[in-house]
């Protein structure tokens, strides 16, 4: 095999935790670690104590404490709101997080908080609103709902007490929305957080449902991982993600270490991606399970470079 096939089909190999000794010897020089939490730190009913079929389980909170007891800190990057995170920061012993899709940052026990809006410039958004009464009253959701009816709704209870960005649910091609977008004078940029499963909504005739997030465009988890690390003073190659799905392997790009959750691996796309990217791999274990074996493999790694 030559050199080059060889460099293409290990590229192209789904590779897994415990059999990339190159992604051990990275770790040993994490000093953080960007997390998401659905379908990754959490189990069944975004539970910390339940795994994914719902069976209760110690492990992911014994993972925990490990970590915490090892003084690294992790970060929490989710799609979550700040009254959410602020909650299950304290509850999981942890301080900083990445809320609304990489739209706000918080940090420290103080809460201090910035907005992250990508593209924006400083005169789009009058001081007395947030960013959020700025999408509405730019009329990005009227657009929405009037271009495409009954067919996407807000995401309720979900899209209470935001103050950056929407969440939306419902069934639309991304390109057609975001052409919708596009008419109005403030730069605003729809997402596609995957397909969910609410109990109740108003749409009709819809057959799989997906989370939206309306966001200010350029927002992205990649650039707030980046301007956070370079609020620590560190190096992507000091920094470690986990999450499930396609938009958190994007974390991929701002770090040394992307790894993914087993059960992230049931959409073939994503173990495509994975494959592709020479610095992710994949657990062995599914959600909390998976996140427990990653952060054992954390503290190992940095276990032996003492």
């Amino acid at each position: 095999m030559s050199g080059t096939v060889e460099r293409y089909h290990r590229r192209m190999t789904l590779r897994y935790l415990d059999e990339a000794p190159d992604v051990l010897e990275a770790l040993a020089r994490v000093e953080v670690l960007y997390t998401d939490l659905d379908g990754t730190l959490l189990g069944r009913g975004a539970s910390v104590l339940r795994d994914d079929t719902g069976e209760h389980t110690l492990d992911t909170a014994r993972a925990i404490v490990d970590i915490n007891t090892a003084g690294l800190p992790v970060v929490m990057v989710s799609g979550r709101n700040f009254i959410q995170l602020a909650e299950d920061s304290r509850l999981l012993g942890w301080t900083d997080f990445i809320g609304e899709v990489g739209a706000l940052r918080s940090t420290g026990r103080e809460r201090r908080v910035e907005y992250m809006l990508g593209d924006w410039t400083a005169d789009q958004v009058p001081e007395e609103i947030t960013p959020y009464e700025a999408i509405l009253e730019a009329g990005a959701l009227d657009l929405l709902e009037t271009a495409f009816p009954n067919r996407i709704e807000r995401h309720v209870p979900w899209d209470s007490d935001r103050v950056v960005t929407f969440i939306l649910r419902g069934e639309v091609e991304i390109e057609e929305a975001q052409a919708v977008l596009d008419q109005i004078d403030l730069p605003v940029q729809i997402v596609d957080n995957g397909v969910i499963h609410p109990m109740n909504h108003g749409l009709v005739g819809v057959e799989t449902i997906h989370a939206y997030h309306l966001v200010p465009k350029g927002t992205s988890k990649v650039r707030a991982i980046r301007y956070d690390l370079e609020s620590r003073g560190l190096r992507p190659e000091q920094a470690a993600a986990i999450g499930d799905s396609r938009a958190d392997l994007d974390m991929a790009e701002a770090v040394g270490v992307m790894v993914i959750v087993a059960n992230g691996l049931d959409v073939p796309a994503l173990r495509d991606r994975l494959a592709e990217t020479p610095n992710a791999v994949a657990t062995r274990k599914r959600q909390g399970h998976g996140w427990a074996e990653f952060a054992d493999a954390w503290l190992g790694a940095r276990h032996g470079r003492d």
